[in-house]
């Protein structure tokens, strides 16, 4: 079999695998659809509430901010695409050719980081704003537009967050290598420990500091909330999440057997 160590021809290999890959259109098109729609009938929901004087909605309520709950729901499509696409070729042991054809792990591994995140960067310019607008239509006169103030910097932020969370979300794929042990693992720690830990008192500050909160706080428009975050803040927090799962990803690739 034929190796490389040349960076274009890794990176065309992995754009190539990841573009083939049935799972990689369902994903994306399903983080696109999840994130438009729910925020859509969140904010229809939202609108009926407020018709109706309902003390379910918050006294802090802001409609910019109701713009991006579609996209943090859609962002769990986004980590069952990060799994799929580190892990596959892990599952049905394509890892070993992998491996064979570029003897440089890194720079397979920072291929196929790069391959995924471009991808995910990609759908989330696209998703984020037409979930934005949606939603805001769906609120009907209570809804901002898009260049309102604050506006701008949330969906900037909303766009770096998805990426940044689908980068740490791959790094722990490839430690754990198995997608059933990585989503049972990443779909709870990302979307059902915070909302646990945010009902616990004890527990609440420090929920803000795992990536999914901290990432939230990039979407804020009307300030940061209960959070002990700001954006800033929360982004420092995020980076740092991503920068040890995908040290961790690089140093499991580099030290264990395929």
């Amino acid at each position: 079999m034929t190796t490389t160590n040349a960076p274009s021809a890794v990176v065309r290999s992995e754009w190539t695998k990841a573009r083939t890959v049935r799972s990689t259109s369902w994903t994306l098109l399903l983080t696109f659809l999840i994130s438009v729609g729910i925020g859509v009938i969140n904010c229809l929901s939202v609108k009926k509430a407020i018709a109706e004087d309902s003390p379910l909605v918050r006294p802090d309520f802001h409609p910019a901010d109701s713009g991006f709950v579609g996209v943090g729901m859609g962002q769990m499509v986004l980590v069952v695409f990060a799994v799929l696409l580190v892990c596959g070729e892990h599952s049905g042991g394509m890892i070993r050719t992998s491996l064979t054809a570029v003897p440089r792990r890194g720079l397979l591994y920072g291929a196929k980081l790069g391959v995924g995140a471009l991808m995910t960067f990609g759908v989330a310019v696209v998703t984020v704003p037409v979930a934005f607008i949606a939603s805001e239509w769906a609120l009907g006169s209570l809804g901002v537009e898009p260049g309102s103030p604050g506006v701008p910097r949330a969906l900037v932020g909303a766009v770096v967050s998805l990426t940044l969370v689908w980068m740490f979300s791959a790094g722990v794929a490839v430690v754990l290598r198995s997608p059933a042990m990585s989503l049972g693992v990443l779909i709870p720690f990302h979307f059902i420990l915070p909302t646990f830990m945010l009902n616990i008192p004890g527990l609440k500050t420090i929920a803000y500091y795992l990536p999914t909160q901290a990432g939230a706080q990039l979407m804020q428009v009307a300030g940061q909330g209960d959070s002990t975050l700001s954006a800033g803040a929360g982004l420092a927090v995020l980076l740092a999440w991503t920068a040890a799962a995908t040290a961790g990803g690089y140093v499991a690739l580099r030290t264990r057997d395929a």
